[in-house]
């Protein structure tokens, strides 16, 4: 598989050879993140193409353990 997006505690979500598919998953688990409702809520959203991080979303988890590190 070319693609494989992982969210979170979640893990892999999805895994394809579609970039199209893979965007269209993106954009569904970073809307849930930034609801911050369900399982997804707050988590970051990775989408990899063979093992590398192309796109990605920091979720309020990450970023309110970050602010307060500071």
């Amino acid at each position: 598989m070319s693609y494989q997006l992982i969210v979170g505690n979640i893990g892999t979500v999805h895994a394809s050879t579609s970039l199209t598919a893979a965007l269209l998953h993106f954009r569904e688990y970073q809307s849930q993140s930034e609801s911050g409702i369900g399982r997804a809520g707050g988590e970051n959203v990775t989408l990899l193409k063979h093992g590398e991080p192309v796109k990605e979303f920091i979720g309020t988890i990450e970023r309110n353990q970050t602010s307060e590190d500071l």
